[in-house]
């Protein structure tokens, strides 16, 4: 029997807590712990081990949600899908730079809490079982975060991307992880893709942005594991 997913819930609104780890427990989950505050998620993040974190980015406390992801991040490999009755710009962007697992504005139903959970873990666990090749470690790992840049497999499924792809995409770089190419790009009609060819990528906030993407090949030395490294550079911007 698989083990129940264990969730670390974050929210300082002790109704709204109660109701969601009832919830949590409805949908097949294990609660790893209730806490109210930023700075008590950050101190206990690796004692509690969650597999996955809910986090509310209004929080009591001198930080919010948002900074306790981020230095969590940096201690803990642990997935974060932020939960917020706010979804004004700064907020949206603030959440996006930090690369979160998945974002839920409330209200929110159980299947949208469901299918965000679910997809989250997918795309961590996914991430995961691409370490062994080596091939996000040794070779997409150099790449500058300030570079706008997709790992692909060859059948075009999208492996890694940059930071910058993220901000590129105005979308999660976790948002991305597991998807097809072509949901993220768009060519004119019949034409090809060549190296450099002109595109254009489909934003999450449904604009286009004209880019050129340059091609080039990553292979894994130990497992022969291959794919595509897609590097873009915006056309409406000066050189």
């Amino acid at each position: 029997m698989t083990k129940a997913r264990s969730i670390l819930v974050v929210e300082d609104e002790m109704v709204i807590s109660m109701e969601l780890a009832g919830t949590l427990k409805r949908l097949g989950y294990q609660i790893a712990g209730q806490l109210i505050s930023g700075e008590e998620a950050i101190a206990r993040a690796g004692e509690l081990s969650p597999d996955l974190i809910l986090m509310d980015i209004r929080l009591k406390g001198e930080i919010d949600g948002i900074e306790a992801a981020k230095q969590i991040g940096e201690l803990y490999d642990i997935p974060v899908v932020f939960l917020t009755a706010h979804s004004d710009d700064t907020t949206l962007h603030r959440a996006i730079a930090i690369q979160p697992s998945g974002y839920l504005i409330k209200p929110f139903n159980d299947r949208e809490l469901y299918s965000t959970i679910e997809l989250s873990l997918y795309k961590h666990d996914l991430r995961l079982r691409l370490r062994p090749s080596g091939i996000i470690e040794t070779g997409f790992s150099e790449i500058p975060d300030d570079v706008p840049c997709l790992f692909v497999s060859r059948d075009f499924m999208i492996l890694a991307a940059t930071k910058a792809a993220g901000i590129l995409f105005s979308a999660p770089v976790s948002s991305m992880i597991a998807t097809k190419l072509d949901s993220w790009i768009c060519l004119s009609s019949g034409k090809a893709i060549t190296s450099p060819e002109t595109v254009q990528v489909k934003t999450k906030d449904n604009h286009r942005v004209p880019v050129t993407i340059n091609l080039g090949f990553l292979q894994d030395q130990k497992t022969r594991t291959n794919g595509f490294l897609l590097f873009f550079s915006r056309r409406d911007e000066p050189a």
